[in-house]
């Protein structure tokens, strides 16, 4: 999506490029715009699509104003929004080594307070706890599987049947079982399988990379197992 001169709907300002950074807007689960403007906001946004709990979000939602050193006003635009069935949160994006500065330090007591006196949370992210490496990499990949068109029904009772509880297989094996059964292309199953991945309801190692240059696109070794409810009882 191009940037235009005014930000995304309800963002108060657009993202800025440093020269050094890497900038964009996606469109979320609920069909929002949402900016990022480093990787690490982009990791964080790739963890709140994933998650069920997380009904919406936006980016650059409003601007917090607060007293400063010396009595001085001060004020500062956070990250993001994010709307959970349980609450509202606020979301901020920084580098570990920064948040020793006092500033920051100001500000994000700042944001806490406001935050805390809306019944809201207030939540910093670092990127020593964001996904990043291989884990980055996958999640990456499979977004562009995220949307219900990727969604194979007859590819998921497939699945389920192979896979037992506590059953693991070889991603790159059950694609072609599952081809087989159901006499369809690799590439449409291993994309619905991609879909389940996305959602959770296939588990696998997110550290080691998925897909490669092989026949199928994807990298040999990877094991999938099912997701299992906690609702029902353990065998």
């Amino acid at each position: 999506m191009a940037f235009k001169r005014k930000p995304p709907l309800d963002n108060v300002r657009r993202v800025i490029s440093t020269g050094q950074n890497i900038r964009g807007v996606i469109t979320n689960k609920a069909g929002r715009s949402v900016q990022f403007e480093s990787w690490a906001e982009r990791a964080l946004l790739l963890r709140l699509d994933r998650e069920p709990a997380v009904k919406d979000y936006g980016s650059q939602p409003e601007t917090f104003h607060y007293v400063g050193e010396q009595g001085k006003t001060r004020h500062y635009t956070p990250d993001f929004i994010v709307w959970r069935n349980d609450g509202t949160e606020i979301h901020e994006v920084t580098c570990a080594k920064r948040r020793t500065q006092p500033q920051l330090k100001q500000r994000e007591a700042a944001g806490a307070d406001i935050c805390a006196r809306r019944g809201w949370r207030y939540i910093v992210h670092t990127e020593q706890e964001l996904p990043q490496g291989g884990e980055l990499a996958n999640l990456l990949a499979l977004f562009r599987y995220r949307p219900t068109a990727y969604a194979h029904p007859d590819v998921a009772k497939a699945v389920r049947g192979r896979l037992g509880p506590g059953g693991v297989v070889a991603l790159s094996v059950l694609t072609g079982q599952v081809a087989q059964e159901l006499d369809l292309p690799e590439p449409r199953v291993v994309a619905a399988m991609a879909h389940l991945l996305w959602h959770g309801q296939l588990k696998t190692d997110l550290e080691r990379l998925m897909f490669g240059p092989t026949p199928t696109g994807l990298m040999p070794g990877i094991f999938v197992w099912q997701e299992v409810s906690h609702d029902q009882p353990s065998p």
